[in-house]
C-alpha cells in the first residue's frame, strides 16, 4: 500500500516553514540587529587568535554542510524500509534538524561580528548569508523524499 502523499507533503511543508523561520527569518533579524547597532561591533583586528577563530568558524560551517549532505543521503536511502506511518515524522524531523544545524552559521557570524566587527565585516555577513543558502541547497525537496519513499 503506497504512502498517503498528503501526509508526506504536509510534514515536508511544515518542516520547510519552520526551517525558513530558522534559516531565513532569524538571520534577517540578526542582520537588522547588526545594522541597527544593537549588537556592537568588535574592535579586534583579524590576526592571531581572531584569525584562527574565523578559520575555525568557517570549518564548522562547512563541516555542518558536509554532515547534512551525508546524513540526508543516508536517511533518504533508508526511508523506504521504514513503516509508512513513520515516514512523515522522519521527513519532518530531518528537515528541522538540518535547519538547526545550519543555524550554527548565523551564530558564528554573530560571534565573529561581536569580536572583529568592521575589520572582517564581509566574513561575518557571509556567515549570516550562508544560513539560508545552505538550507535552500542541501535540504532535500519533497520530490526527493517521495522518490525515496517509493524506492
Amino acid at each position: 500500500m503506497p504512502d498517503k502523499p498528503e501526509a508526506l507533503a504536509t510534514a515536508h511543508r511544515n518542516a520547510q516553514r519552520m526551517g525558513w523561520i530558522l534559516c531565513g527569518l532569524w538571520p534577517g533579524v540578526l542582520a537588522a540587529l547588526l545594522l541597527g547597532g544593537v549588537v556592537r561591533p568588535g574592535t579586534n583586528r583579524v590576526e592571531g587568535v581572531y584569525q584562527q577563530l574565523g578559520y575555525l568558524f568557517t570549518g564548522l560551517v562547512f563541516l555542518s554542510a558536509a554532515w547534512v549532505w551525508w546524513r540526508s543521503g543516508r536517511v533518504l536511502g533508508e526511508l523506504k524500509t521504514l513503516p509508512q506511518g513513520q515516514r512523515p515524522a522522519v521527513v519532518f524531523r530531518e528537515c528541522l534538524l538540518y535547519a538547526v544545524v545550519f543555524e550554527t552559521s548565523s551564530l558564528c557570524g554573530l560571534i565573529y561580528w561581536s569580536l572583529v566587527g568592521p575589520h572582517a565585516a564581509r566574513h561575518a555577513w557571509g556567515f549570516l548569508l550562508l544560513t539560508p543558502m545552505l538550507f535552500l541547497a542541501l535540504v532535500p525537496g519533497l520530490d526527493r523524499w517521495r522518490k525515496a519513499a517509493e524506492g
